[in-house]
C-alpha cells in the first residue's frame, strides 16, 4: 500500500458511506496537528466546514496555538473557524488527558447542537486505533473495549465520524506536505508520563513481532464485528424480556426469560437497563468487574435481595418472578 498523500479521489471513496450525514456541511475537530489539518483540508473540497479548535488550557501556549490554527485555515476557502475554550478544573494530574478529552467532546457536541450540525468529523487514524487497542488490552478490557473506536457513533444526538481509521499517520503527514498545509506538533504527544505515549514509543518493537498498527486495526475491526452482533442479539433479548415502568423509574425482566439467556447477553441487558434509567450515552458504563460481580450474585441466588450499581439497584422479586433494575433512592442501604 502506498505511503503517499491521499488523493481527492481516494478521499471521496473514504467519505462515500458518510455523505448523507455531511452533504449539507459538517464540523471538524481541528487541533492543528497534521491529522486534523489534512482532514479539514480534504473535507473542505467537498462540503462547507465548521472547523472547531478547543483551547484545552493544558499549556500556556494553547490559546496562541488555537489562534494560529484559525489564521492558517483562513487561507483555505469553504472553512469557518471557531475556538471553544475549556474551563480547567483543578490540577487533575492523574487523569489530565482523559479529563481534557471528555471536556473537549462535550464542548464540541454542544457547539454542533447550537449550530444544528448533524455530524462532527475527527481525524483518528490507524495508529490511534492500534494505541487504543493496546491501551485497553493493558487495562483488561473485554470485547467491547477491544472493538475500539467505531467509525460512526452517536454522541448526544451528533454523529461522530471517523473516516480515517484505515489510513496511516504517515499518509496524513504526506498529504499536508504535498498540499503545503501547515501544522503544529503537540509536545504532549512525546511526553512519556502518559500511557498512550509510551505505547506509541513501543510501536517499532511491537511491529518487529508482527503487531503492526495495520494488523492491530484489523483485529480490532473483527472484534468490533463480533461486538455489534452481540449488541444486536442483546437488544432483541432486552425487548423480549424487559418492560419499562416509567412511573416507578424501573425496568423489569421476566426472571425465567432472563435466566435462560447466555451470560454475555444478560450482562448487556443489565448494562442497557442501567443506561436507559440513568440516560447515559454509549461510552459511559460502570466498571466491568462491578457489573460482573453483581451479575454473578444475581444468577446464583434466586432470593437475591439486591445491590447497588452506580445509581441503580438490581434485585430479584421471587414472588413475582421478576428481576428488577430501578433508580436508587437516597435512603437505600444496599451495597
Amino acid at each position: 500500500m502506498t505511503d503517499g498523500p491521499l488523493s481527492y479521489e481516494e478521499f471521496e471513496i473514504l467519505m462515500a458511506p458518510y455523505m448523507d450525514m455531511v452533504a449539507q456541511g459538517c464540523a471538524v475537530a481541528v487541533s492543528g496537528g497534521p491529522d486534523s489539518m489534512a482532514l479539514v483540508y480534504l473535507l473542505s473540497k467537498f462540503v462547507p466546514v465548521k472547523a472547531v479548535t478547543v483551547d484545552h488550557g493544558l499549556r500556556p501556549e494553547a490559546t496562541a496555538e488555537a489562534e494560529q490554527v484559525g489564521r492558517w485555515l483562513s487561507n483555505f476557502p469553504n472553512i469557518e473557524h471557531h475556538i471553544l475554550t475549556r474551563e480547567v478544573k483543578g490540577d487533575g494530574a492523574s487523569r489530565i488527558q482523559e479529563d481534557a478529552r471528555h471536556d473537549r467532546y462535550a464542548l464540541m457536541a454542544e457547539f454542533c447542537q447550537s449550530y444544528n450540525v448533524e455530524a462532527l468529523c475527527v481525524a483518528h487514524h490507524q495508529e490511534d486505533q492500534a494505541e487504543t487497542f493496546l491501551f485497553r488490552l493493558a487495562k483488561g478490557s473485554g470485547l467491547d473495549g477491544l472493538g475500539c473506536m467505531r467509525d460512526v457513533q452517536d454522541m448526544c444526538g451528533v454523529m461522530l465520524l471517523r473516516p480515517l481509521l484505515d489510513i496511516s499517520k504517515q499518509r496524513l503527514v504526506a498529504t499536508c506536505k504535498a498540499n503545503n498545509i501547515p501544522y503544529v506538533t503537540d509536545p504532549s504527544n512525546q511526553n512519556g508520563k502518559f500511557a498512550r505515549v509510551r505505547l506509541r514509543q513501543s510501536a517499532d518493537i511491537l511491529a518487529a513481532e508482527g503487531l503492526t498498527s495495520k494488523r492491530l486495526g484489523v483485529t480490532s475491526k473483527r472484534l468490533s464485528r463480533a461486538r455489534d452482533a452481540l449488541d444486536f442479539y442483546a437488544e432483541k433479548a432486552f425487548q423480549e424480556a424487559a418492560a419499562k415502568d416509567s412511573a416507578a423509574h424501573r425496568i423489569e425482566f421476566v426472571a425465567t426469560e432472563f435466566d435462560r439467556l447466555p451470560e454475555e447477553i444478560t450482562l448487556r441487558c443489565l448494562l442497557k437497563a442501567y443506561r436507559v434509567l440513568l440516560a447515559q450515552d454509549y461510552d459511559y458504563r460502570p466498571r466491568m468487574e462491578r457489573l460482573e460481580d453483581l451479575h454473578n450474585r444475581l444468577r446464583a441466588d434466586q432470593t437475591f435481595k439486591g445491590a447497588t450499581l452506580g445509581g441503580c439497584i438490581v434485585r430479584r422479586d421471587a414472588g413475582k418472578k421478576l428481576i428488577i433494575v430501578e433508580l436508587e433512592q437516597k435512603d437505600a442501604t444496599l451495597n
